[in-house]
């Protein structure tokens, strides 16, 4: 083919070809654009099982509620978000006394240090150890428990306090409730977070630091893993309420506080339920009905909301159920909002 009949066959068709790519993109576009507004418009398929049908409205003690504050939202979105429509509820099954339960509790005291292992009180189902420094109330029916070390009698334990490394004390934490048998696998797939502090001996002060090399106490706080692709939180936020607290000698740790209240959920017995909206649950926020879990200034009533998502509460008392809630944070404060649908949720 010659040059020139190229040309001419360039000239005749050209202009038809080029309009016949403008078309497909036309074509091609729109129909992206109508699927993407039917979608948005079908909105999220709900699949719900309420299984356990109405539950009870959980009941948090020793925190205060969002009543007297004002908020406002500086989020990215800029106003309210909803996660999702519906979320799992998993169940928490109650304990009871076990057979064999003594051996057990008076070889966790043994393990942490109390003396006389024999001499405990019993009052319902909480056994308690106590000695002149040393403290341990442990649940004779699940083994959550609670241990102290007066410190404050023991000055000369921080003249030689040198702390390690963070994968050091994490590891340490970690042995220390497995001696005790009550590390929670939960706790394999979660996270940790490792808090630094300094006490003053003649003082009697403790303040947290920054660095490791500034310090003589050390908390390693555990979290249960992502349920669902979505963490937790506690009353004890931006903390555990499962924890280690460790001083470090120049021959070995010593246990200061530890602390497990956890609740084995179900893998079998689990519901979906319908949630609030962002806007709903930041209206029940703003009407006072918010639960705050953390506020370093509370005499500022104001205050900037500036991330809020979905997290499941993290009990430190028994409830039957592991809930979501939805989570508002600021700087230094934190609260947060039952997300169930009222309709499935008894006062």
């Amino acid at each position: 083919m010659t040059l020139n009949k190229l040309k001419e066959l360039i000239q005749k068709f050209g202009p038809f070809v080029l309009l016949g790519v403008i078309i497909f993109f036309i074509l091609f576009y729109s129909v992206k654009i109508g699927l993407t507004i039917y979608r948005s418009r079908k909105g999220e398929v709900i699949v719900l099982n309420p299984v356990f049908g109405v539950i009870n409205k959980p009941q948090v003690e020793d925190v205060k509620t969002s009543e007297g504050l004002k908020f406002q939202i500086d989020t990215i979105e800029g106003k309210p978000v909803t996660a999702t429509k519906s979320a799992n509820v998993y169940f928490l099954p109650p304990s009871s006394t076990k057979f064999g339960y003594r051996d057990r509790i008076t070889s966790m005291a043994s393990q942490l240090g109390i003396i006389n292992i024999d001499s405990y009180s019993l009052q319902a189902n909480l056994a308690r150890f106590q000695e002149s420094t040393r403290n341990f109330t442990v649940d004779i029916t699940n083994y959550n428990f609670n241990f102290n070390y007066d410190y404050s009698k023991d000055p000369d334990l921080f003249t030689r306090s040198i702390i390690p490394t963070s994968e050091e004390v994490q590891k340490e934490a970690v042995e220390i409730l497995k001696s005790i048998q009550r590390y929670p696998s939960e706790f394999d797939t979660g996270t940790t977070k490792i808090n630094y502090f300094l006490f003053n001996a003649e003082k009697n002060t403790k303040s947290q630091v920054a660095r490791n090399i500034d310090a003589n106490l050390v908390e390693v706080n555990f979290f249960r893993g992502l349920l669902d692709e979505i963490p937790t939180i506690s009353k004890k936020y931006p903390n555990s309420t499962n924890y280690v607290s460790l001083a470090a000698t120049d021959r070995d740790y010593l246990t200061i506080e530890a602390q497990i209240k956890f609740f084995e959920r179900s893998v079998d017995q689990i519901g979906t339920y319908p949630l609030i909206t962002g806007d709903q649950a930041y209206e029940e926020l703003k009407a006072g009905r918010g639960i705050v879990v953390y506020n370093v200034n509370e005499t500022n009533k104001n205050k900037v909301i500036k991330k809020m998502y979905i997290a499941y509460f993290e009990p430190s008392e028994y409830m039957e159920y592991l809930q979501p809630v939805y989570v508002f944070e600021g700087d230094d404060f934190a609260a947060f909002v039952w997300a169930i649908n009222p309709e499935y949720i008894s006062e």
